[in-house]
């Protein structure tokens, strides 16, 4: 049975300015305020094309009636599809740059190279002009740019990832959806205590590998958290209702999260192999996480307790569960 509707891709969009001071200014037309850091990531990105300090370089949100095509993170996707934004309006950006700064230093393009917050001739460092200098010709002074040149200094990119498809009317191909996908590895080592359910974790380590690191320490969060989220699937979070079907945990107090006092150290790695299908060689990451540790807990909870022919059907494994199990193969015979 396959899904009536055509699963697509979808955009992302990035816009670049640079004003008359040289200040970079990026804008970004997905909802704001996600809380993975995607201006890390795009200041990074932007610091890598025009060789600057990512703390230099400001990142804005778009409003809805200004916004661009973007949907934003989801999917394990938005790092490669806004880099893929960001390097399309940052690519039109430094083609103007190179042309301004070819005409004023007299040399040819091909010659020039981006280099600490400016652009310098290949061999001749000192023949040099900053971003704020090409800038402020850019804006202000006309008659020094090249003659088909209009004034202003900004681009804007929306970003289609170019190897997506659509499935087969008969759906015995699916097509390519998401063609960035990360590869994640984890292990966990638990201990039960059969009397009374208690898991305790004895270790915990996850590798993932996103392709090209562009900011560890986001990186290392987005592992952290997803597998912290699937902890939460795995042993805690349901619906409890009662005989008359209404809900009987529908706030927090009563709906088990998992916290600080319920998570392992986990021991994270990461191998890096670059997608070659990918801006950057990037790949997606957040979700190693979240989709790996249900699984991979369940086959330790099985694991521990195979003694007793244990087969994990369902989650959340809870206590209860745990002792129901072995209940059996404990009672005096």
């Amino acid at each position: 049975d396959q899904p009536e509707f055509t699963p697509t891709a979808s955009p992302e969009s990035a816009s670049i300015q640079i004003d008359p001071t040289g200040q970079i200014v990026v804008t970004l037309h997905s909802q704001s305020l996600w809380g993975n850091s995607p201006e890390t990531v795009v200041s990074q990105v932007v610091a890598e094309e025009f060789d600057v300090d990512p703390a230099s370089v400001v990142v804005t949100y778009a409003d809805s009636q200004h916004a661009l095509p973007g949907t934003g993170p989801g999917g394990s996707r938005y790092t490669v599809m806004v880099a893929g934004a960001v390097a399309g309006a940052a690519s039109e950006v430094k083609e103007k740059i190179r042309r301004i700064a070819s005409n004023q230093l007299e040399a040819s393009e091909n010659d020039l190279v981006f280099r600490e917050g400016g652009v310098s001739v290949i061999g001749s460092p000192h023949r040099k002009l900053t971003l704020g200098e090409i800038a402020l010709s850019a804006y202000m002074f006309r008659l020094d740019l090249p003659p088909d040149m209009e004034s202003g200094l900004a681009a804007q990119s929306t970003y289609d990832h170019p190897l997506t498809t659509l499935p087969s009317d008969d759906r015995s191909d699916l097509g390519i959806f998401y063609p960035f996908v990360g590869h994640a590895w984890h292990i966990a080592v638990v201990e039960v205590d059969v009397e009374t359910g208690k898991l305790s974790f004895l270790r915990y380590a996850a590798v993932h590998d996103a392709g090209t690191i562009v900011n560890p320490k986001t990186l290392d969060g987005q592992v952290i958290g997803g597998t912290i989220q699937g902890l939460g699937t795995a042993l805690y979070e349901q619906y409890l209702y009662d005989e008359k079907g209404r809900v009987r945990n529908p706030t927090f107090e009563y709906y088990h999260l998992p916290s600080s006092m319920d998570v392992p150290t986990i021991a994270v790695a990461h191998q890096e192999t670059p997608s070659p299908y990918t801006p950057y060689g990037i790949k997606g990451a957040g979700e190693g996480g979240r989709m790996l540790t249900p699984a991979i807990l369940s086959a330790a909870i099985e694991d521990a307790l195979s003694p007793y022919d244990v087969r994990v059907t369902a989650l959340p494994i809870t206590a209860d569960q745990i002792v129901a199990w072995a209940a059996p193969a404990r009672r005096p015979h």
